[in-house]
């Protein structure tokens, strides 16, 4: 099918018959004298005028692709719209609607427009959807006669046509002394693209003007991508090379070393092997860019070996290319950059591998984390480890590095360890745990806070029992708190801890797991501390008195009361006193009488500024008049008086809605007061 008759069909479906549907798509063909009266009318068309009678032609021109005769009638008046004694727009008007249904019959009028510079351009307009022949001669006989600006459109639109028998013609004006001449020439032996063009191309390239080489190489470009297309792969390895020339700017010379690679037989992998020898850092990227595709058995092997060649950035991009290969001889030759001089290369191989490598390539990085002595390159590694395919043997590997691993290498398998399996690498955690160096216990505790289940509480704990080190029992601590939370009901907890307390008699054991029974959150839990206050070792009492201080609810209040008004030590009743600030503060979203009465209880103990100020503290987020009256009086003491207006304010603020009268007389008192 002809460009002209699919532009024909579509206009039909897609446009006309939509757009002026109330009419039809069909109908009788316009009589000649009808069509006389349209063509008069917009022969005199000129800008801002009305253009009804354009909409009437178009509209025609729609429904004539399936109606002959109506066709013929348009054109004929179109081809009179083609005279001199039309305007300009409907003369452009005229070859847009013939380049839609035009045919020999309108070649004659369009001829006589390619004599002017005015008129060639529209004409060309025309001409550039005709099938190939009497529009082709046409146009190559006017070109002998056309003047000035006609001649480039005229040549322009051979280009566009691709007509194959206007190249000897097009071969000498792309010698012509008018450089506009000779640049349209070259360009369109480009668009020709075939074996004729080409050897023109050639030809005009021994003797072109300076000005005239970007065209020209844009010529090249095209005339290349077209044999190539053409499957004359010789001619267009040849157009390409002469486009690889060191005098081709960069971009030019990489797309084609791009084109020409698909087009040799190897795919390009003696000419990469030619261009990574090279000096020619321009072309490096594209040929290294070109190896994942290769489908050659011996490529890795081979570009594996030009590695230690290359500048290092070279070998980023090489690694990088090997790495999608993704063979074995691409992996381990990726390994092998591990122990490159370059950081940078190191680390491209880390993350390389990271990507591609399974549980042969674990050795290899524990090697590298062995050597590595920068924190950046450690932590590549690790999620190098973390990031390794291979499942289970990729885990097995893992471990067997992790059993004779320094520390500091042993510190990071634990982490990836953890990171790969979860739960399922507990039993190694846990006997890392036990380690007697303390970097890697407390590695092992980490990842145990994350990884242990509910199952693995008491084990946690009991590897908390056997800590010694007091560096290790905080971490060990934390990891048995995290598994304490993954116990679903309060009594339960509260067994395992308890459970673990009747196996130890050390008070640092004890200690240990008193501190963990405010995560048990329980009565039973809750007099096990209120027992331990009494306790005879000093570090067991002040634990309790620690854990009952961050007691989740108000059921540790009677208690933290009695450590705060009672005989204690000033460092255990501010704890106490904290812990009952916490408590109190927690109720202000619940406001009541029982609630004051606690807040008056805080303040009639409160020895000196540093414990009216906490108490202020919270006493400012709770929302009843009350507190009003227990912070007003604060406002005169000196060393609390900031506190005590700042509470004054958020109480009142927060009780306006509910006691305007009450909060508006507490803010002038405060005012008063100044």
């Amino acid at each position: 099918m002809s460009t002209k008759t699919r532009l024909l069909a579509f206009l039909l479906s897609m446009s006309f018959c939509a757009a002026f549907a109330p009419q039809a798509c069909g109908g009788p063909a316009p009589t000649p004298a009808e069509m006389t009266r349209i063509v008069s009318e917009a022969a005199k068309y000129q800008p801002g005028q009305s253009g009804e009678p354009f909409r009437r032609i178009e509209e025609m021109v729609g429904r004539s692709a399936a109606d002959s005769a109506t066709r013929d009638v348009l054109e004929a008046g179109l081809v009179q719209l083609l005279t001199p004694s039309s305007t300009f727009e409907a003369r452009r008007f005229a070859c847009k609607e013939l380049g839609i249904i035009g045919s020999k019959t309108a070649l004659p009028g369009l001829a006589g427009m390619l004599k002017s510079e005015e008129t060639a351009g529209i004409a060309c307009l025309a001409l550039t959807t005709y099938p190939p022949g009497k529009a082709d001669e046409m146009l190559q006989a006017a070109l002998s006669a056309a003047p000035g600006t006609a001649r480039v459109q005229i040549i322009t639109t051979l280009g566009d046509r691709r007509d194959a028998n206007s190249v000897p013609l097009l071969a000498h004006l792309a010698a012509d002394a008018d450089q506009s001449v000779a640049g349209a020439a070259i360009a369109a032996l480009g668009k020709i693209g075939d074996k004729a063009a080409w050897n023109a191309i050639t030809q005009t390239r021994r003797a072109v003007a300076p000005a005239l080489i970007p065209i020209l190489t844009e010529a090249t470009v095209r005339c290349a991508a077209g044999l190539a297309a053409a499957g004359d792969h010789k001619r267009a390895i040849a157009a390409y090379q002469e486009l690889l020339a060191p005098s081709m700017p960069a971009y030019i010379r990489r797309a084609a070393l791009e084109s020409v690679l698909r087009l040799d037989k190897d795919q390009g992998e003696q000419r990469i092997s030619q261009v990574l020898r090279s000096s020619d850092a321009a072309l490096k990227p594209v040929a290294i860019a070109a190896v994942p595709s290769l489908r050659s058995k011996q490529a890795s092997a081979r570009f594996a070996a030009e590695l230690p060649r290359l500048q290092p950035q070279e070998q980023i991009w090489l690694i990088d290319s090997l790495a999608a290969r993704g063979d074995t001889v691409a992996r381990a030759a990726v390994a092998k950059s591990l122990t490159a001089p370059h950081e940078d290369v190191r680390r491209a191989a880390i993350m390389a591998l990271g990507r591609v490598g399974d549980d042969s390539s674990v050795a290899v990085l524990a090697r590298a984390l062995a050597n590595s002595a920068d924190p950046e390159e450690r932590r590549a590694i690790e999620s190098a480890l973390i990031g390794l395919s291979g499942g289970s043997p990729t885990d097995k590997a893992i471990i067997d590095q992790l059993k004779g691993a320094a520390s500091n290498s042993r510190v990071v398998l634990i982490a990836v360890l953890a990171r790969r399996q979860g739960a399922a690498a507990n039993p190694v955690l846990f006997e890392e745990a036990g380690n007697t160096n303390p970097a890697v216990a407390i590695a092992a505790f980490r990842a145990l806070g994350n990884t242990a289940v509910a199952t693995d509480v008491p084990a946690v704990l009991k590897t908390l029992l056997d800590t010694r080190d007091a560096s290790v029992r905080a971490e060990a601590e934390s990891a048995a708190r995290q598994a304490l939370g993954k116990v679903s009901d309060a009594p339960s907890r509260t067994a395992a801890v308890l459970d673990a307390l009747r196996r130890t008699q050390t008070p640092d054991s004890i200690s240990s797991l008193l501190a963990l029974l405010p995560r048990c959150g329980e009565a039973q839990a809750l007099a096990v501390l209120k027992a331990a206050q009494g306790d005879p070792d000093p570090h067991v009492r002040d634990t309790a008195v620690r854990a009952l201080a961050e007691w989740p609810d108000a059921s540790a209040w009677d208690v933290l009361v009695g450590i705060y008004t009672g005989g204690s030590s000033e460092a255990l009743r501010g704890l106490a006193l904290r812990g009952l600030v916490r408590l109190a503060g927690d109720e202000n979203a619940r406001p009541d009488s029982k609630l004051m009465d606690r807040y008056r209880e805080l303040l009639a103990d409160a020895r000196g500024g540093a414990d009216l100020r906490l108490i202020l503290g919270a006493l400012g987020g709770a929302g009843l008049p009350d507190a009003l009256q227990l912070a007003l009086p604060l406002c005169g003491n000196a060393s609390v008086r900031a506190e005590a207006e700042a509470a004054v304010k958020k109480i009142a603020e927060s009780i306006k809605a509910q006691h305007p009268q009450a909060a508006q007389e507490a803010l002038e008192q405060i005012q008063a007061k100044r």
